[in-house]
Formats: structure tokens, sequence, C-alpha cells
């Protein structure tokens, strides 16, 4: 789709900003050049040698500095935070104008009954009242309510079946997958950009592939993405994405696999296998691609451990097999019989808990299981499943199973993205509590510094479009992502010398920095300075 430039009255100046004498790296990949820039209102207005009158409100000197599209994280969790926090500090300090939320199978939309109560008590802390239900109601009370970074929506197929057939682990007859596909239509003509599934996670968990295909049709009709968490990022890899690949094929939809990786040391040598497989699927035609994001830890709910067969029926249930000693016993031998103890003691590190009681929180976060084993005299897998009765399921973990040997083939890959997995969190009040993984803050000046400039796993031009360019693409956002005459004015400046993530797994809530200036559609937000309280950001709807 060809975008037509809007033409500005060069002659005369009459821009809102200039940036001089920058190196634009314009998110296309190609070569970087030395260049001004003139934004008028929230577009891109001209791109070349440009004289700013003294009516100019704002001059930025970008000597010495990177000008790239502003970045598009294209797997972020926002979803509901950012109703809580306008200024979405940790994405736009590091450098971030764009988040695509509704990731791995969940969304704000639609919201059955239960699940908007469940959902209600646990943003009640924030202040944050949920007076929506579906897809159309929640781009207007997201339209209503400043920010600073745009936003698009993915529909989660976990809240589709949940809104229809509830955690239920069986398939959906007729009516009810009819229902299913009606909701899911009705959520991308509302501006959604596709369908995102969770197979991990109740109740998308309990679908076939069968029910996936059915519904990608409808993606695929409309024009949509499909993205996917996978049934398997472990044992099971491979076939997991066979079968990422087999719904593309059969739906003829757009197909991209999140936070693609391979977890557990035993299976860190597939990576040989992964990467043929998608070279395969792309060979053949289909449109398929990926994210990740530059760590080798990652971030869940502690639930993730249990067997789907546990999590039939939703968290009273969960809580009724988990306090009885005959099904828990059967619970633990389903998880020993994937991983022993020992694993998951070692590597599960709880980040945070719903409970806001300081001293219960100090005794546990930042701690992993064996630490919590040894104070409570318990093995390291009862106190996971101790912790999940405490707190009705909400205790959140950082995981450490990945090597740093296949992130940097991954990164490399010329089909994968940059997405951080994360929701906005700022250093102060309730969001800046917890430990939460460091990816939260610093995914992509951590690209920038780390993998381009100190290990020279990208060129600075391969890590830009990777977090700008192909995102963008990838999601249809036919007027951002590249530094373009008529493009939205979402710029990054940034200084590819000292750029670098501050976050560790320790001290996660510190802000990146080289991030300079940060533009959302034409407002500078953030300057040397830090934030400067800008809301400019808008609610981007498929078109």
């Amino acid at each position: 789709m060809s975008i037509k430039p809007i033409i500005y009255d060069v002659v005369s100046n009459t821009f809102d900003i200039v940036i001089k004498n920058g190196t634009i790296i314009d998110g296309t990949g190609a070569p970087g050049r030395k260049s001004d820039l003139a934004v008028k209102g929230d577009k891109i207005a001209c791109i070349g040698s440009v004289e700013p009158p003294e009516s100019c409100p704002t001059v930025i000197d970008a000597t010495g500095l990177v000008v790239a599209p502003g970045f598009i994280d294209i797997h972020s969790h926002s979803d509901f935070l950012c109703l809580v926090s306008p200024g979405s500090e940790s994405k736009v300090l590091d450098g971030v104008t764009t988040e695509i939320c509704g990731n791995c199978g969940s969304s704000p939309f639609p919201l059955s009954k239960e699940t908007l109560e469940r959902k209600q008590e646990g943003y009640d802390k924030y202040g944050l009242v949920i007076d929506w239900r579906d897809a159309d109601g929640f781009f207007r009370r997201v339209e209503s309510a400043p920010g600073s970074i745009n936003r698009g929506f993915l529909v989660g197929h976990s809240s589709i079946r949940d809104f229809v057939i509830g955690y239920a682990d069986r398939q959906p007859i007729a009516h009810e997958l009819s229902r299913m596909k009606n909701e899911l239509a009705k959520a991308m003509e509302a501006g959604a950009f596709g369908l995102s599934s969770g197979l991990i996670y109740p109740p998308g968990c309990f679908a076939d592939r069968e029910e996936l295909v059915e519904i990608c049709r409808e993606v695929g009709r409309l024009g949509g993405v499909y993205t996917t968490h996978m049934r398997s990022e472990g044992e099971k890899l491979l076939e997991a994405v066979e079968e990422a690949v087999e719904i593309s094929r059969k739906a003829k939809v757009s197909l991209q696999i999140s936070h693609v990786k391979t977890a557990g040391r035993e299976n860190w040598s597939k990576l040989g296998s992964l990467k043929g497989l998608l070279d395969s699927a792309i060979t053949e035609g289909l449109n398929v691609s990926c994210d990740r994001y530059p760590y080798v830890a990652a971030a869940t709910d502690l639930n993730v451990i249990l067997p789907n067969w546990a999590l039939d029926g939703g968290t009273d249930k969960q809580m009724e097999r988990l306090t009885d000693p005959g099904t828990r016993k059967r619970i633990t031998e389903g998880i020993l019989n994937r991983n022993n103890d020992e694993w998951y003691g070692e590597t599960i590190v709880i980040s945070d808990v719903h409970s806001s009681e300081a001293e219960y929180r100090v005794a546990l976060i930042a701690k992993n299981l064996a630490q919590l084993g040894r104070e409570r005299s318990r093995p390291p897998l009862e106190v996971a499943l101790d912790l999940l009765v405490e707190q009705r399921g909400r205790v959140w973990i950082v995981t450490f199973s990945m090597c740093e040997e296949n992130l940097e083939e991954i990164l490399g890959w010329d089909f994968v993205g940059i997405g951080s997995d994360s929701s906005l969190r700022t250093r102060d009040g309730l969001l800046g509590q917890g430990k939460p993984h460091p990816r939260t803050y610093g995914t992509f000046s951590r690209v920038l510094g780390r993998y381009s400039r100190d290990r020279g796993i990208l060129t600075l031009e391969q890590a830009v479009h990777k977090m700008t360019g192909f995102s963008a693409r990838k999601m249809g956002l036919y007027n951002r992502g590249e530094i373009r005459e008529g493009c939205f004015a979402d710029i990054t400046v940034f200084d590819q010398k000292r750029v670098l993530d501050v976050a560790t797994y320790e001290e996660p809530h510190q802000y990146s920095r080289g991030i300079e200036y940060v533009i959302v559609n034409g407002c500078v937000t953030v300057d040397r300075s830090g934030h400067t309280g800008a809301v400019a950001g808008k609610v981007l709807r498929r078109r």
C-alpha cells in the first residue's frame, strides 16, 4: 500500500520541529545518512537541508546522534495499565512510541461477567474502574484517556473462548464456534489488528488445532494477523512450530510467533531444526515471522507449571484441586514427570504477588523456590503450590531457561523483530513495586547497546529496522515505522555511543540511558531532562 506524501510549505519553513545534523536511520534497513528533518503538526514534512526560521518553536541539534523512527513494541502487555499510567514511562524512556497489546491470548475485551469481576478485583488497588465489555467500548475508553504513546490491540483467543464457553476443558459445539467467530469479527471491525493465542494458558490451552484453524480463517478473511504463544517452547517446541505453521497454511493467515525461543537446557540443541522449519514455511510462501526479547530469562504466571487438566473450570476449581490432598498429589506427580524438583527450585524466581502486605511480599519477592523451600522446610514444588493457594493463582515469576548463544543467533534471523513481552511500569508508586523482568525497562536500548554496538550481532540499520519498519509492516501500520515524508512524526533520537539498558534482575526499576529525545505524533515527549509530560499518543485501529 503506497502512502501519498503530505506536502507543506517548505519554502517558508513553517515547521514546528526541526532536527539538525543527525544521522537518519530510516527504519527500512537502508544505510544511514546525514540529514536534517522537519516536522509540521503530527507529520514528517521535510527531509533534507533545513534552515529553521527564528519562529520555529523547537530546534534539536542532533550532532553525533541517531535519528530513527519511534520504536514499535510488537509484543506488549499494557492492556489495562495503559489506563493507570498515562506517562508510560518505562516504554517511552526506552524509545518506544507505539506498542501492540492483547498478546498471548489475553485481551481487555470481550469480558465475561466472571472475568470482569476478577479483573476488577485485581485492578482495584490502582483505582481503575473497568466499565466496558467489548472492543468498541474499550477503544472509546482508551481514546478518552490521555496517553504518551500509541497503542494498537489484538483480540485474545482465550478472552473470546472465555466469553463464550468459560474455562471449560472441552471443544466448542457448532453454535459456540460461530459465536466465537462473531466476537472476533466484532473486535476486528472495531479496530483490533488480529487474533492472539496463548496455548499454555487457560482457557486457550484447551483448544484443538481445528478450532484455531476455523477462527483464524476469519482473521485471514478480514486481513488480520495471527500471533501465537505456542503450546510449547521446550520439550515439544518443534511440534508446536509445525502446528502454528499448519494453522497459517490452512487458514491463509499471516503468522507471528511470539517470543521465539528454545527453553530448557535439553532443548537448546533444537535451534537448527527450529530455524529449518521456519525457513521452509517462508520458502513455501507463507507469511511467517517472529519476535524476541534480548534476555535469557522469561517471565510469566506461576500457574503455568500446572497440567492443563488442573486448570479446567477456572480459579475456584483450581483452588479445590490444590487443596485436596489426593488431587494435589496427582498434580505434583504430573509436574515432576516433566521436570525434577531441583530444576523448579533453582530456575524459578518470584517477581511479584497480588498481596499488598509488606512483610509477606518481602519474604517472597526476588527469592527462588529453592530458597523459599529452605525457609519453609518444604520441597520447592510444594512451596510453589502453596503460593498459588495463598494468592489464588496471582503469583508472577521470572524463569531462567535459555542460553546466550541461541539468543544471539535468533536475534540475527532476518524474520525476527523485537518485542518486550512486558507491560508498562514506572519507578514510583504501585507500578514501581515488585521485581519485574528487566525487559520491562530496557529491551530496546539493550538491543542497540549490547547486541548492536558491543557484540556486533546486528548492524545499527538492522537493529533499528527490527524495532520499527519490520513491526510496522507486519501489523499494517503503513504510515509509521519509517522516517519518510508524510509519515507520522514518531521519532526517537539516541546516542549510539552511550545507549544502555540499566535495568537488572536485582534492580529492574531503572530507566534506560542514551535515549535523548522521543517525539510522538509531532510532540516532544522525552527530552534530555526526562519525560516532558506530553500525552500525544493515539489509539491505532486496523484500517
